[in-house]
């Protein structure tokens, strides 16, 4: 080989020359319309394919088929399906605004099905398309460029009368770019580009007073906020849309209880309603939505209609709320306004769009008027040089006749009439009929209107003023044919976080004013519990129960209530109970912030604005006092509270607002007595390790820990179900005496015990052999020496006891 054939060049600088073609090949054809036409290469090459093939809106429909042959065999030299997928879009009435083209057959749907095959459906031209795109094209009002191979003439832009980059939209990316335009109304722009033509001047801020929003084919609901005016005023943002939901009473069947129901009639654009539905099913089935029992699809050829049925008692408005939460019923549609001019692709915002297209427009208009003036001229001097002829016929006859042939008689002619070759020859055609007085009086009238049209087009291009008359007439003739009614409602004075906040407020409101309680039970199912039926479970204490009535934890609802766990490794996890008061719900490790259900030790409430201690009692017989302050109460993340030894666990743990003493109890009845203030024992941080409050003897172990009051009774609960309660005065502090307090008459052989609790509580109990019961040891009776007391209704069997022990606060009024 010889290497003077070859040239040296930098890898570097050819793969960015060659990327840099890559690019602007995407760019420039296919990716990004053109801002005059608003259509991208391959919509317009479907469109002129159609005007050349005569599928007018008058006509009869043609094979899609047809139509991408001709589009890939004249212009568009890529893949037949890409073609028809662009051909499909311009036909389909949930995804375009106003459709191009009318269609035959199965074009899709919204529910994401696929169109039939090009060879099954048909199209044609649709009025607004004809009119809108091609209705000028043969005036030559746009420049015409070859085709792939040169074998053909293909426009480079179509002479649109309306700026349809703003009513259909379009959305494309392309290599480093990308653009999102939404669809718009057509009265709303025309009267935007009529306000702005009567003054150029007008504010981005009035423009967008005009020009409200998008407004979407599939309708929906658009809130109004400053997104919008800076969407307009940047090109760039995002506007939040909502699909339309009514609640309704549905009859299932006769002799059938009404049903409350949510309908939805109207999803956001470009939204598949068959995923939609199934991804909230999904959502139904995980417990993320509650309070629905079964969702159907009713939708026919008269709209879209999505039943939702609720369950008995669910609040319609909280369940709305967590459809535009946590489905795609509300979303937000991310809008650049990305175009190509003259070959680049560059950012507007509205106002600068709406002046390009008016330049464009009043260009076209120009061109037109050119086109037409050009040709009345060739008219008018025909016309002319007939009206010559006719008035002198005889002598005209007389050249002819005395003429040796046809090149002889038109030199004849255009000397003696002085005519232009034109004239001459129009004079040596004309008809013998136009020598009638009829005739020749038409002529004359003829000549009349066009020396009027004359005057009419070049005064319309001398005067600018008469020419943006026009334009606005023209653009208001338009409006009144194709203008449609706004599909998409503007919502006014909606903000999103205040609407969700009245919400939870009504229905907290509504329960705080019932006096509902809130409760976990011993499965994990956070519920409501209204007063009266809390009433008959707390009045009638000290009986057995059935063990799906076992409660962990009990509270009164509250608006400045935040609901913790804490697990045995000492973290803190909080519990969203606001988002499903109104349902059932089940706590499992997803909800708990991916903690085991079985780590947990106890739930406690904390009430906002008030100085809430956190005691957490360990293992090894360290107690700590921590403040939760107002960053643990504004975080939903789970946190250590305690920092744990190996093997050491956390095993009690109580919230303390006030003055208080502590009391520890040990598996073999030591009762160690501290005083909860301040003074005694200090508040530490979430790191410490906490104070050694209990040294325990070999094989004892701590059991529990409460907070009491002076002068109060307080319990002591064995494995084998013994009670005792002892007088507090009776026990003296252990910082005085360290190895605590122990009665004889609570030794115990052969037992242990399992929890201490204060006066004035309940206690919900279960065996290992499923025996359950609740107590209220106020009404147990105890000997004049307060010694112990059997459980005598639980009647114990041999190798019984009691496994756990749920301490719940008394909340009778």
């Amino acid at each position: 080989m010889n290497k003077k054939n070859f040239t040296s060049i930098s890898l570097q600088e050819e793969m960015q020359r060659s990327y840099l073609e890559y690019a602007m090949s995407v760019i420039v054809g296919r990716a990004l319309p053109d801002a005059r036409d608003g259509l991208k290469p391959v919509q317009r090459r479907i469109l002129f394919a159609m005007y050349e093939l005569g599928l007018t809106p008058e006509r009869p429909f043609r094979k899609c088929a047809r139509v991408v042959g001709d589009v890939l065999g004249k212009y568009h030299p890529h893949g037949d399906q890409a073609v028809y997928d662009a051909l499909v879009r311009l036909v389909q009435n949930f995804s375009t605004k106003y459709p191009t083209l009318d269609g035959h057959g199965n074009f899709g749907s919204v529910d994401n099905d696929p169109p039939a095959a090009m060879r099954y459906t048909e199209t044609r031209l649709a009025p607004i398309a004809y009119k809108g795109f091609l209705e000028e094209i043969g005036s030559e009002t746009v420049t015409f460029s070859n085709n792939f191979d040169g074998s053909q003439k293909e426009p480079d832009v179509l002479p649109a009368q309306l700026p349809f980059l703003l009513l259909n939209g379009s959305s494309g990316i392309a290599v480093g770019m990308a653009t999102n335009i939404p669809p718009h109304n057509l009265g709303e722009i025309v009267d935007g580009l009529i306000a702005l033509v009567k003054n150029k001047d007008i504010s981005n801020k009035r423009l967008s007073n005009i020009i409200k929003g998008p407004d979407f084919p599939t309708g929906g609901e658009l809130i109004q906020s400053e997104t919008i005016e800076e969407l307009y005023a940047k090109g760039k943002g995002s506007i939040t849309i909502r699909g339309v939901i009514n609640t309704e009473e549905i009859i299932l069947g006769k002799g059938k209880h009404k049903k409350n129901a949510l309908i939805i009639t109207e999803l956001p654009y470009q939204i598949s309603k068959a995923g939609w539905i199934e991804k909230l099913a999904e959502l139904v089935n995980t417990g993320k939505i509650n309070g629905i029992s079964d969702i159907r699809d009713e939708s026919d050829r008269d709209g879209m209609r999505i039943v939702i049925e609720l369950k008995k008692d669910s609040n319609a408005e909280l369940i709305i709320s967590n459809l535009y939460k946590k489905t795609t019923l509300q979303t937000n549609f991310g809008a650049i306004f990305l175009a190509l001019i003259k070959g680049k692709p560059i950012q507007l915002n509205l106002k600068e769009y709406l002046n390009f297209f008016l330049e464009f427009r009043e260009e076209t208009i120009r061109k037109r008027t050119n086109y037409f003036l050009k040709n009345t001229l060739e008219k008018l001097e025909i016309l002319e040089g007939l009206s010559k002829a006719t008035k002198d016929i005889k002598r005209v006859i007389e050249i002819i006749e005395n003429s040796e042939n046809s090149g002889e008689a038109k030199s004849k002619l255009i000397i003696k009439f002085f005519l232009s070759e034109k004239q001459a020859n129009s004079v040596l055609d004309m008809p013998l009929k136009k020598l009638t007085n009829l005739e020749r009086n038409q002529i004359n009238d003829d000549i009349k209107d066009l020396q009027e049209k004359k005057n009419y087009l070049q005064k319309l291009l001398n005067e600018r003023k008469l020419l943006l008359e026009l334009l606005i007439d023209e653009f208001l003739l338009l409006k009144k044919k194709y203008n449609v009614k706004r599909k998409t409602r503007i919502l006014k004075n909606i903000d999103q976080n205040e609407e969700l906040e009245t919400i939870n407020n009504q229905i907290l409101e509504e329960f705080i004013n019932k006096k509902t309680k809130l409760h976990i039970d011993n499965r994990l199912y956070l519920r409501r519990m209204i007063l009266n039926s809390y009433k008959k479970s707390f009045e009638n204490s000290n009986k057995i129960i059935d063990n799906k009535n076992i409660q962990k934890f009990i509270c009164n609802i509250d608006k400045n209530l935040k609901l913790i766990g804490i697990t045995h490794t000492g973290k803190v996890f909080h519990i969203d109970w606001e988002s499903n008061i109104n349902n059932d719900y089940k706590l499992d490790n997803k909800s708990l912030g991916n903690i085991e259900p079985n780590e947990i030790i106890n739930f406690h409430s904390i009430k906002k604005g008030v100085n809430n201690y956190l005691c957490i009692l360990n293992s090894d017989g360290r107690f700590k006092k921590v403040l939760f302050d107002k960053d643990m109460i504004k975080s939903n993340r789970s946190f250590a509270i305690t920092k744990l030894k190996k093997n050491i666990k956390t095993i009690d743990s109580f919230i303390s607002n006030e003055e208080e003493n502590l009391i520890i109890l040990t598996s073999i009845g030591r009762i160690f007595k501290y005083n909860l203030s301040d003074k005694f024992l200090t508040p530490t941080t979430k790191q410490s390790q906490g104070l050694m409050l209990v040294k325990l003897l070999p094989t004892e172990k701590i059991v529990s820990c409460c907070p009491h009051r002076n002068e109060e009774n307080i319990y002591l609960i064995s494995k084998n179900g013994k009670i005792f309660c002892i007088n507090t005065n009776e026990i003296y502090y252990a910082n005085e005496y360290s190895l605590g307090y122990l009665n004889e008459k609570t030794q115990l052989k052969n037992d242990c015990f399992l929890k201490v609790l204060p006066s004035n509580h309940y206690l919900d109990i279960e065996t290992n052999k499923n025996k359950s019961a609740r107590l209220n040891f106020n009404k147990l009776n105890f000997k004049s020496n307060k010694t112990n007391s059997l459980i005598d209704f639980l009647k114990l069997e041999t190798g019984e006891h009691l496994e756990n022990c749920f301490l719940l606060k008394n909340l009778l009024d």
